[in-house]
C-alpha cells in the first residue's frame, strides 16, 4: 500500500508538472462523443468551441469535479483554494483539448501504444522514467521489475478499486507521455534544413562588406520636438494597424479598495483573550482536551527540537518545566500562548551555528588561496570586537548574509561532512575557518548541542476584522457604488473623496488576480462579460473589498488605439524624425556634398568605417541594432555612394567598398543540423499553438468561472 502510495503522490507530481491533459488514455470512445451538449450554435451554455464543435458546461463541470476528486485524493489534507481551483480549471480544459484535438490526430496517423509496448514501459527492458522513479524502493533506490510484477498482479485481482483507479490513471499518464513524444518526433522527422538553407546561414555569417557610412541617429532629435496631437496620432494608427493588432483578449480595468483588515480594537480584543486563557490553560488537567475546545489550531502531541519553535520564546521552552506557560506572544497576525507538556531525549543531536562564507573568485590554486586569506582577514576582526552579523551581511556570499549569517538549528549530519564535524566538536561561541566544497567558511557556534525534545500545546487565535470593522468597510464601499453607477461619476467620485485608484493595464480572460491583489477571480470574470465603462458592484477579494470599472476592452486580432498608443506615438515620432532627417541629408547632398567626405562635414557629423559588416549582425556602431540598413546594404552596388535611407535608428548615406565573399567549403552538415535543431525545437514547443488555431479554439470559460 505504500508503494501504491508513492505511485498516487509521484504520479500527481508529474501529471501537474506535464499537465492533467496527459491524464487520460485518448483513443477512447471519447473521441466519438458530442461535446456540444446543448445543441446548435454559440450560447450561453457553452464554455468553450473545438473545431466547430460545442463544449457543454454540464460535461466541462463533470471533467472539472473529477479533476477535483483526483487532487483530493492526491492531498487528503489540503483545502481546495481559490489558485488550485483555478488550476485545475485550467488543466480540465486542456484535458479536454488533447482529448479532442490530439486524439484525432492520433487515431488519424495510427500513433498507438500497444499492450506489449505498455508491458515494456513498466517491466520490460524500456522502463518509462515516471516508473522506475515512482516503483523504485523508497530506502536502496533501486527498481525491481519483479516487484512490479507483484504490484500489479495484486492490484488486478483484488478488489479495492481506488487503487486500480490509481494504477489506471497512471498508466494513462505514461501512455500518454509516450504519445505525446511519438507525436512531436513524428514532426520533428518531417522538418529539416536543405542545403541551400545551410549555404544561405554559412553566408550571413561569413560574407561581410567593407564599407563607409554616414549616419544621422534618430536619438539626435529630441522628442519634445515633436508635437503629436490626437489626431495625427490617429491617422497614423488607421493607417498602420496591422501593426497594432491585439496578441490575445484583454481588459484594462481602473479599481478602488476598501480595507477591512482588523483594527486595534479587534487586535485588543484577541490579545485579552490570550490573557485570559493563561490560568485556564496551566490549570487543565488535559492539555489535548483543552487545546482542541479553545485553539484555531488542534493539539499537536509531536515532540520536536528548538529549530520547530519561534525563536522568541523556544529558550524558555527548552528550559522551564512541564506545565510551565509561554506567552501570550503576537506573531505573524495571531496572538499565541504556549505549555509545555513533555520533554524526551532523541537519539539525534541538534546544534546552531552561523557563518560567513567566502567563495573563490576563479578556479585557480591562487584564487582559492586569496579567498582564504580574505576569511582570516575578517577573522581577524571579528575577534576584535567587530560583530559577526555585521560582518556576515558585509561580506558573506550565501542565502544567509541578510540573516547575519544565522543557519539557525540543525540536525547532525544535515551539513556538509567538515563543517558537520567542525560544529559537533566546538562549543557555545567557538570561533574558527572551516573548508568545505563550497569555500572557505568563518563558523561560530552559537548554542550548546541538544538532543532535547519538547513537545508544547498551543493556543492559537487570529486577529481578524470584527463585524463592526466589515459591516464599516462594506457601508463605505456600497455606499461609493450606489454613487457611482457610470463612469463617468466613478471618477468624479474617486477625484471628491480622495480615493486612491488602481490600474490592471492588461487582464487576461484566465487571470485569478489583479496587480497586488490575489483571488481576484470574480473580478476578471465580471469584466469579461461587462461593457466598456460598466461599473461593478461591490467584490471581496482577500480581505479587501474592490469596486472596478472597465476602462477598455481588447479584442485578439484587432487594432486597439487606447492599448497601443505608447507605441503609436514611438512610431509616429520616429517617423517624424525620419522625415526631418532625410530632408536634412537630401538638402546637404543637393548643395553640393557629392562624396561622404563632403557630407560629413556639411553634417558635422563622423564618416565611420566598417571592415567586415556581416548580414547576421545588425549592430551599427555608434548607432545600435538596425535590421533594415543592413538588410539594404547587403542588396546595394559597390563603389557607389547610395542614400539617404531610412533605417531602424537612423537615416543613413554609404558607400559599399568591397564584398568579401565567404570562403567557399564543401560541408555544411555543422550548418544543417543547427538549422534543423532549431526548427524542430520551434516545432516541439509551438505545434499545439498552430493546432488550436487551425481547430478553432474558443474560450467561453470566463463566463462561468
Amino acid at each position: 500500500m505504500a508503494i501504491l502510495t508513492k505511485i498516487r503522490n509521484r504520479s500527481g507530481l508529474a501529471i501537474g508538472a506535464v499537465g492533467v491533459a496527459l491524464l487520460l488514455f485518448v483513443i477512447s470512445d471519447a473521441l466519438n462523443s458530442n461535446y456540444g451538449i446543448f445543441g446548435g450554435g454559440r450560447n450561453s451554455n457553452d464554455v468553450g468551441e473545438i473545431d466547430g464543435e460545442k463544449i457543454g458546461i454540464k460535461m466541462f463541470s463533470q471533467k472539472m469535479d473529477e479533476q477535483i476528486e483526483n487532487y483530493k485524493a492526491r492531498n487528503p489534507n489540503q483545502p481546495i483554494e481559490d489558485n488550485t481551483r483555478t488550476q485545475l480549471n485550467e488543466q480540465t480544459w486542456n484535458m479536454i483539448l488533447q482529448e479532442h484535438i490530439m486524439g484525432k490526430e492520433y487515431a488519424e496517423l495510427g500513433i498507438v501504444v500497444s499492450n506489449d509496448e505498455l508491458g515494456d514501459l513498466f517491466y520490460g527492458e524500456n522502463i518509462h522514467p515516471q516508473v522506475r522513479q515512482s516503483l523504485s524502493d523508497p530506502k536502496t533506490g533501486a527498481f525491481d521489475k519483479n516487484n512490479v510484477l507483484r504490484i500489479l498482479k495484486r492490484i488486478g485481482e483484488g478488489t479495492d478499486e481506488k487503487e486500480k483507479k490509481q494504477l489506471k490513471d497512471f498508466e494513462d499518464y505514461v501512455v500518454n507521455d509516450v504519445l505525446t513524444r511519438k507525436y512531436a518526433q513524428l514532426l520533428k522527422k518531417g522538418i529539416y534544413a536543405s542545403s541551400l538553407d545551410a549555404k544561405n546561414l554559412y553566408k550571413t555569417r561569413t560574407r561581410s562588406a567593407e564599407m563607409n557610412y554616414v549616419a544621422l541617429a534618430y536619438n539626435t532629435v529630441s522628442d519634445s520636438t515633436i508635437k503629436a496631437d490626437e489626431k495625427d496620432l490617429k491617422a497614423y494608427f488607421n493607417k498602420n494597424q496591422d501593426k497594432y493588432k491585439e496578441r490575445e483578449n484583454s481588459r484594462k480595468l481602473e479599481f478602488v479598495v476598501w480595507n477591512f483588515a482588523p483594527t486595534s480594537e479587534d487586535s485588543a480584543v484577541v490579545k485579552k483573550w490570550a490573557y485570559d486563557q493563561v490560568e485556564p490553560f496551566r490549570n487543565a488537567k488535559n492539555d489535548t482536551i483543552f487545546v482542541d475546545a479553545n485553539s484555531d489550531v488542534k493539539f499537536d502531541m509531536a515532540a520536536k527540537p528548538r529549530g520547530a519553535y519561534p525563536p522568541e520564546i523556544v529558550n524558555q521552552l527548552f528550559s522551564d518545566s512541564v506545565g510551565t506557560v509561554v506567552g501570550p506572544f503576537y506573531r505573524e497576525g495571531k496572538y499565541q500562548v504556549y505549555k509545555i507538556s513533555g520533554t524526551k531525549e532523541d537519539t539525534i543531536l541538534y546544534m546552531r551555528a552561523s557563518h560567513i562564507l567566502f567563495k573563490a573568485e576563479g578556479p585557480t590554486a591562487q584564487d582559492t588561496l586569496n579567498s582564504k586569506k580574505k576569511a582570516e582577514e575578517v577573522l581577524a576582526q571579528i575577534k576584535k570586537g567587530s560583530d559577526f552579523a555585521a560582518m556576515a551581511m558585509q561580506y558573506g556570499t550565501d542565502g544567509t548574509k541578510d540573516k547575519g549569517g544565522d543557519l539557525g538549528w540543525f540536525a547532525d549530519g544535515q551539513m556538509v561532512k567538515e563543517f558537520n564535524t567542525a560544529v559537533k566538536n566546538g562549543k557555545k561561541g567557538d570561533l574558527m575557518i572551516v573548508k568545505t566544497q563550497f569555500g572557505w567558511h568563518i563558523l561560530k557556534v552559537t548554542e550548546n548541542k541538544s538532543k532535547k525534545l519538547v513537545c508544547a500545546g498551543m493556543l492559537e487565535r487570529s486577529v481578524e476584522p470584527s463585524e463592526k470593522t466589515l459591516g464599516k468597510a462594506y457601508n463605505e464601499a456600497s455606499q461609493f457604488a450606489a454613487a457611482s453607477l457610470t463612469m463617468e461619476e466613478f471618477e468624479k467620485n474617486v477625484t471628491e473623496k480622495k480615493i486612491e485608484k488602481h490600474q490592471a493595464e492588461f487582464v487576461r480572460e484566465t487571470d485569478s488576480y489583479l496587480p497586488g491583489y490575489s483571488d481576484a477571480r470574480e473580478v476578471v470574470r465580471w469584466a469579461y462579460n461587462a461593457k466598456k465603462a460598466a461599473v461593478s458592484d461591490v467584490f471581496t477579494v482577500g480581505d479587501k473589498y474592490i469596486i472596478a470599472v472597465v476602462k477598455d476592452i481588447r479584442e485578439k486580432g484587432k487594432p486597439n488605439f487606447d492599448a497601443s498608443r505608447t507605441r503609436v506615438e514611438t512610431d509616429y515620432r520616429k517617423d517624424k524624425k525620419a522625415d526631418q532627417l532625410m530632408e536634412k541629408m537630401n538638402a546637404a547632398m543637393k548643395a553640393g556634398a557629392s562624396t561622404l567626405q563632403a557630407l560629413s562635414a556639411k553634417l558635422n557629423v563622423t564618416l565611420t568605417p566598417v571592415g567586415a559588416q556581416s548580414f547576421e549582425n545588425t549592430n551599427i556602431g555608434f548607432i545600435g541594432m538596425d535590421n533594415t540598413f543592413v538588410g539594404t546594404v547587403f542588396g546595394s552596388a559597390i563603389n557607389k555612394i547610395s542614400g539617404p535611407v531610412k533605417g531602424d535608428a537612423g537615416v543613413y548615406a554609404y558607400q559599399i567598398n568591397k564584398f568579401n565573399e565567404s570562403p567557399p567549403i564543401t560541408d555544411y552538415t555543422a550548418y544543417k543540423t543547427e538549422l534543423s535543431g532549431g526548427f524542430q525545437q520551434r516545432l516541439e514547443y509551438g505545434y499545439m499553438d498552430v493546432l488550436k488555431d487551425i481547430k478553432g479554439v474558443k474560450d467561453y470559460r470566463y463566463r462561468f468561472f
